[in-house]
């Protein structure tokens, strides 16, 4: 296989840029360009020792550390060699132009953490755990890429197929032995499945959560003009993000920003004042601020404290009747709430009272028993999907085990088998592998 190459930091000054190389020649290409004084050749370089010297290319010269990981005992399974060199653009691009000019090939998008897969050091699934890392905006996302990348889900899914080969290999002899084996077999299986099933439903209902973990869960700050939206966000931002005045309709478009709570992105968006208006560019902004309703994942929808609703406000509320909402009772440090107001939140924006527990209550709509940091969580849409198939798929062999033959069940069976293996990756097709590693970056 070809010994590839790349720059695997961002392009731009900084104080290091690394560049790396993976293959079966990528110890002899580093040995032509780097040299250093504690050895006679970098050929002769200790695995996993850092060395201190010169680089050196048809253009350039720089004072690199250079590192030699030997195979396998490496992230890609192969040799691989990285320079860490001054963070310039043109010296980063020249060395890494040196490691063509000495034999290696340009890499492709995620063809290190690719090899890898190929070479056995990770599964699929693992892969996907290091791009969700990579693009995680939350320490929530952050901890649920990293137990991905460990194992944590094809370890899992792995002993369920393992299982589910077992119950195949049972069926397969029991059709030679029909009248010794069929029936044990079809109760072991049964049994085996039977618990297959409910651990997969299990994971599968944490794909909820998983979602909201990993793209944070979109909050739209709905109420009528002046009944403190922008205050209400400004307060949840902990900075002046929206103008804030005492004239109604200031905010005309929707703005939005992110915070995080107890590891989860919130997505906030602070409408338009919802109201009757001939105003052209207000009632554009009316009509954005319904359409942020309509597809957030919560509303908050902001009243005023010591008052009844109006009949804009109701009107509101009757559009958005079928989505999870919170009422917030705004202003009680001016008017003291009614005894009616008790089915929302009541804060202060203007104070910063209640802004807390609206932030909570959000939150543990969605996830109700907080996060924990050791459990596995689906939070990738194609294994969803694939659980969700294998689930039919065992389903239909448990419905089918005693009233068809068992070359027709033994089909559902394996179909669960080769679903569940196209997250692991011992059964994943070629378009699936190369769809996944397209995501990555350069360099990883």
């Amino acid at each position: 296989m070809k010994t590839i190459a790349t720059i695997s930091t961002p392009i731009g000054s900084g104080a290091i840029g690394i560049i790396r190389m993976s293959g079966d020649k990528a110890l002899e290409i580093a040995a032509k360009m780097f040299t250093t004084k504690k050895l006679n050749s970098f050929l002769e370089a200790t695995p996993n020792y850092m060395y201190y010297g010169t680089i050196s290319t048809s253009t350039i010269k720089d004072m690199v550390l250079a590192v030699y990981f030997k195979a396998p005992a490496s992230y890609t399974g192969e040799d691989l060699v990285e320079f860490q060199c001054h963070g310039g653009i043109r010296l980063v691009e020249e060395i890494f132009k040196g490691c063509l000019e000495n034999g290696a090939d340009v890499a492709d998008k995620g063809e290190f953490t690719k090899r890898a897969f190929l070479n056995g050091k990770i599964s699929l699934s693992d892969a996907e755990g290091i791009i969700d890392m990579i693009n995680a905006e939350s320490i929530s996302a952050i901890n649920a890429g990293y137990r991905l990348s460990k194992g944590g889900i094809s370890d899992k899914l792995s002993q369920i197929q393992d299982k589910i080969l077992y119950c195949v290999s049972q069926l397969e002899a029991s059709l030679d032995y029909p009248d010794e084996m069929e029936d044990e077999s079809k109760i072991d299986c049964n049994k085996e499945l039977s618990q297959d099933l409910i651990d997969l439903k299990n994971l599968l209902n944490t794909s909820n959560v998983g979602g909201y973990i990993k793209k944070g869960i979109s909050v739209a700050i709905v109420g009528i003009a002046n009944v403190g939206k922008s205050s209400l966000l400004n307060k949840l931002l902990g900075r002046e993000r929206a103008i804030v005045t005492n004239i109604a309709g200031t905010t005309r478009d929707s703005i939005e920003e992110s915070i995080e709570v107890n590891g989860i992105l919130l997505k906030l968006i602070d409408t338009a004042g919802i109201r009757e208006t001939e105003d052209v560019v207000e009632s554009i902004g009316v009509e954005r601020s319904l359409e942020a309703a309509k597809s957030s994942d919560i509303v908050v929808f902001i009243t005023e404290s010591g008052r009844e609703l109006n009949s804009e406000e109701k009107g509101i509320l009757e559009k958005i009747k079928d989505k999870k909402f919170i009422k917030v009772y705004n202003k009680s440090d001016k008017v003291a709430p009614l005894s009616n107001q008790n089915d929302g939140i009541v804060i202060s924006a203007k104070k910063g009272e209640g802004i807390d527990l609206l932030k909570e209550s959000i939150v543990n709509t969605f996830v109700t028993n907080g996060i924990d940091s050791s459990s596995v969580v689906i939070t990738n849409q194609r294994h969803a999907e694939a659980i969700r198939k294998a689930i039919n798929f065992i389903e239909e062999t448990l419905k089918t085990l005693d009233t068809q033959p068992l070359e027709l069940t033994l089909v559902d069976l394996r179909n669960a088998y080769f679903t569940l293996g196209e997250i692991t990756g011992n059964c994943a097709t070629e378009d699936i592998i190369d769809n996944i590693f397209a995501k990555f970056c350069l360099g990883k």
